[in-house]
């Protein structure tokens, strides 16, 4: 049986033809989001790195924010119990308000990063996990290191095929906050140009980079997560 992984960060990261961008056209978008509580936010900054729309965190390491520079808005929600369903309708209808604002045809590229945390069932610390059954056969070799280990990661990179034209990017990782946890990201890349008017698409390049590390990246640690 496949984990149930606890998703703590989302990002959304959409490309557009680059343009020199006007606050006064923000302030814009940042009223119209305010009027609806739910994809809102708080705070407006204008910035060297851009123009950064915020809401103010309500515990350690919250993020919630939507920052627009010269040549893309990126989106994130961190530590802040968001589910996907939450996140994908805010990227749609933030992007849909922003783009038709900013006078943006449409998305050149889009990427879309998801954060888990699992807990394997048969090791009571995820360094054990990640060295004795992902790493097994270097598990000899640790020693040569001549120092004890605080954290262990691998990365994958899984690249289009003729019927999927995204790219995956996945880091498996210990998590210091929880010695028990695997901390998993999959990053979706996908080029090709989405129109303004069809943004509700991008709540399933979303949904595809999701399921890709509830589904096949969590199967594949559930291989390996045996008596």
């Amino acid at each position: 049986m496949a984990y149930d992984p606890r998703s703590i960060a989302f990002l959304a990261e959409l490309l557009y033809p680059p343009q020199q961008l006007r606050a006064d056209l923000v302030q814009s978008v940042h009223n119209a989001l305010y009027r609806q509580p739910t994809i809102g936010y708080q705070n407006f900054q204008v910035a060297p790195d851009g123009i950064h729309l915020s809401n103010l965190p309500q515990g350690p390491g919250q993020v919630s924010s939507a920052s627009f520079t010269w040549d893309r808005l990126v989106l994130r929600e961190e530590l802040r119990g968001t589910t996907v369903e939450d996140f994908a309708t805010r990227v749609v209808n933030v992007a849909s308000i922003a783009f038709q604002t900013l006078g943006v045809p449409a998305t050149v590229a889009q990427q879309f990063v998801v954060r888990s945390l699992v807990s394997p069932r048969h090791c009571r610390d995820g360094r054990e996990f990640l060295s004795q059954r992902l790493m097994a056969p270097a598990g000899a070799a640790w020693p040569a290191f001549g120092r004890p280990t605080q954290s262990i990661g691998v990365r994958f990179v899984f690249p289009p095929t003729e019927s999927q034209r995204e790219t995956f990017h996945v880091r498996i990782e210990t998590w210091p906050q929880d010695p028990r946890a695997l901390w998993l990201e999959n990053t979706g890349s996908f080029a090709g140009p989405i129109a303004t008017g069809e943004a509700p698409q991008l709540a399933g390049l979303l949904d595809s980079t999701y399921r890709y590390l509830a589904g096949p990246v969590c199967e594949f640690l559930t291989t390996l997560d045996t008596p």
